[in-house]
């Protein structure tokens, strides 16, 4: 696997160096640096260029949804990890709002219990790809309207979805689920036919994953 390098954007020192420690036994990724607010993650971004940038939501200076703005205004390329104490969806929209979606993860401290994790989520935006956290995920399902074409989804293609949005590769989803792969397979096809997806938004599915989570849950009211 190629080697990932990897910013660290957090305000309190415990937790940056805990990030610091826990990624630098990972063999594929290489921590370039640590800074203390949003600001410095923007002109750290600038000048070591990071694959990934590890950012938390609430720094001084800057938050880290609008820095991540700027970041990827500047270096389209870089990935995100966000890590935030919300779950709400506006935070959410916030982030991954306007189809800016590759490369971004949004995950919760509340939550984060292991270490693999967090190095899962690096691995998936460093490949371009999207990862909510399940809890996200729960919260943004409540809201799906009746006339949602997830609605129109069975239960199965329903968990291919939700682990999809997570980040999964097909293999690990057919593991999980105790299925085959070509299982998976037929049921992804399933599900872009029935969200009418383009054969463009195709070769992105995860991403179109969390949009559609995204967008089904605009049409229900809060």
């Amino acid at each position: 696997m190629p080697l990932i390098r990897v910013l660290i954007a957090e305000d309190q020192a415990i937790l940056r160096e805990a990030y610091m420690r826990s990624l630098s036994t990972e063999e594929n990724i290489e921590v370039m640096g640590a800074v203390e607010n949003g600001k410095l993650a923007v002109e750290e971004a600038q000048r070591l260029q990071p694959d990934v940038i590890l950012m938390d939501i609430d720094m001084p200076k800057m938050n880290g949804i609008e820095a991540s703005k700027k970041i990827r205004a500047i270096l389209p390329e870089t990935g995100i990890v966000l890590l935030s104490h919300y779950s709400d969806r506006e935070y959410v929209e916030a982030f991954l709002g306007n189809r800016d979606t590759n490369g971004k993860a949004y995950l919760l401290k509340t939550t984060l219990n292991e270490p693999s994790e967090l190095v899962r989520a690096i691995q998936v935006v460093a490949r371009g790809g999207a990862m909510l956290a399940p809890e996200i995920l729960n919260e943004l399902t409540k809201l799906i309207a009746v006339d949602s074409p997830l609605n129109d989804l069975t239960r199965r293609e329903r968990e291919v979805l939700e682990l999809m949005a997570q980040g999964y590769t097909n293999t690990i989803i057919a593991q999980k689920l105790n299925i085959t792969d070509r299982t998976v397979e037929s049921h992804t096809n399933n599900i872009y036919n029935k969200l009418m997806l383009t054969d463009e938004q195709q070769h992105s599915p995860r991403v179109m994953a969390v949009l559609t989570y995204l967008e089904v849950s605009k049409s229900k009211p809060r």
